[in-house]
């Protein structure tokens, strides 16, 4: 509005008012790119702040399933070991045969 007042087409404002009428432009951009400037950085820290929430949920995710495959990976190696019923298995006939295979097995 203020620019449009500046044209002047008619003629109807002296030179002391069009200089009031640029100083009101000017201060009025400076506002609008202050609080342009100001958004961003706001904008910015609310983003900053959701990756955060949504990095600590991850955090938690993963925790969980550490937790859980902790837990469960001893019991799946030895349900495998278990479950190797060869009839040529040195566990099955000899009396060391299993902690022979375990120690075999933690080498490799």
């Amino acid at each position: 509005m203020v620019c449009a007042l500046l044209e002047d087409e008619n003629g109807y404002f002296c030179e002391n008012e069009l200089r009031m009428f640029r100083m009101v432009e000017k201060q009025s951009g400076r506002l609008r790119d202050e609080a342009a400037r100001t958004l961003r950085e706001y904008v910015l820290q609310v983003r900053e702040l959701f990756q955060a929430e949504i990095d600590i949920r991850q955090n938690r995710i993963m925790k969980t399933l550490a937790i859980v495959t902790t837990i469960f990976l001893p019991l799946s190696l030895v349900a495998g070991w278990n479950g190797m019923n060869f009839v040529d298995m040195l566990k099955l006939r000899w009396r060391y045969g299993y902690p022979a295979v375990t120690r075999h097995t933690k080498r490799n």
